[in-house]
């Protein structure tokens, strides 16, 4: 029984920790060797957040990419948290 019990936790760590990315292409996509990473911490779930981050680099952009994701480390708080934490990485490529 407890050999079950442990591929359970298991399957469950590796479905909890999966990583997820979203990337949004805006125009040509990014020229510029210009890369910035930004932290938007998220609270119960990701139901409320603290601040979105301001992106002030982008607003007369018209060709840049952003990188939305939870890494590996981003889910890692999440579960030590028991969700009550729940980062996530923005990327901004131009």
């Amino acid at each position: 029984m407890s050999r079950i019990k442990l591929i359970l936790l298991l399957t469950l760590f590796v479905l909890t920790v999966s990583c997820n990315v979203h990337t949004f292409t805006f125009g040509e996509g990014p020229s510029e060797d210009y890369t910035k990473v930004l932290k938007q911490h998220n609270f119960i779930g990701g139901f409320i957040s603290n601040k979105t981050p301001v992106i002030n680099e982008i607003n007369d952009e018209t060709n840049y990419s952003i990188i939305i994701k939870k890494s590996f480390l981003d889910g890692l708080y999440t579960i030590f948290s028991f969700g009550l934490y729940t980062p996530t990485t923005i990327i901004i490529i131009k």
